[in-house]
C-alpha cells in the first residue's frame, strides 16, 4: 500500500463504517480490557458503540483498511467479507483478521486473489501478508502460504528470500524476539 492508494488516513470517499462492527470482535481493545475474537462490552452488534462519546483513543484513532484503503474493493467491506484489513507493524504488516465463524473466507475468491497479489507487490517492500484466524497466521507468499499456527508474545515473524539450486523462494519462519540473528 501505498501514501498514494489511501493508507495516509483520509477515508475513501463514499465508504464508511455503516452497520459494520467487527473490529470490536476481530481486535483486541487495550484500552477496554477487550480480547481479541470477542465482543466489546461497549458493542451494540451491527448498530455501534454504546459509548461513541467516550470511547477509548484506540478506537477513536482506529480505521480499517477497507475505509482508508481504495486497492481493497467494495467485496471488503467487513460486515460482508467478515475480514478486516489492517496496516500495523509500523507499516511492516498487512493483516487481514477473519471472524473465526468463517475461518476460509480469505480463500475464497476473489479475496484469495486480491490477498496474493498484495503478497506479490508488497514483497519487494519488505511488507508481511498475514492472514490472522483467531490466534492462527497463515504468511501469505507470492509463490506460497505458510501457516505458522500460534504467535507467542515473545515471538516474531520473518520473511525474506533464498535462492535453493538457482530458484529464488520465499519463506516465512517465527522466531524468538531476543534471538541474535534478529539484531544482525
Amino acid at each position: 500500500m501505498s501514501s498514494t492508494d489511501g493508507d495516509n488516513n483520509e477515508l475513501v470517499s463514499g465508504r464508511g463504517c455503516g452497520h459494520c462492527t467487527l473490529c470490536c470482535k476481530l481486535l483486541e481493545i487495550k484500552q477496554v480490557a477487550s480480547p481479541r475474537g470477542e465482543w466489546c462490552r461497549h458493542c451494540a452488534v451491527g448498530v455501534g458503540c454504546k459509548v461513541y462519546a467516550e470511547r477509548p483513543s484506540e478506537c477513536r484513532e482506529f480505521n480499517c483498511g477497507y475505509l482508508l484503503w481504495s486497492g481493497a474493493g467494495e467485496h471488503w467491506y467487513p460486515a460482508r467479507s467478515k475480514m478486516i484489513i489492517v496496516l500495523d507493524h509500523d507499516g511492516s504488516r498487512l493483516a487481514i483478521h477473519v471472524d473465526p465463524k468463517r475461518p476460509n473466507a480469505w480463500r475464497e475468491q476473489p479475496f484469495y486473489a486480491d490477498i496474493k497479489d498484495w503478497a506479490r507487490r508488497t514483497a519487494s517492500q519488505s511488507t508481511q501478508v498475514v492472514v490472522c484466524v483467531g490466534e492462527q497466521h497463515i504468511v501469505i507468499l507470492p509463490d506460497s502460504d505458510v501457516d505458522l499456527g500460534t504467535l507467542a508474545d515473545d515471538e516474531r515473524i520473518v520473511t525474506g528470500q533464498v535462492t535453493e539450486n538457482g530458484v529464488l523462494r520465499s519463506f516465512a519462519i517465527k522466531m524468538r524476539a531476543d534471538d541474535p540473528r534478529l539484531q544482525a
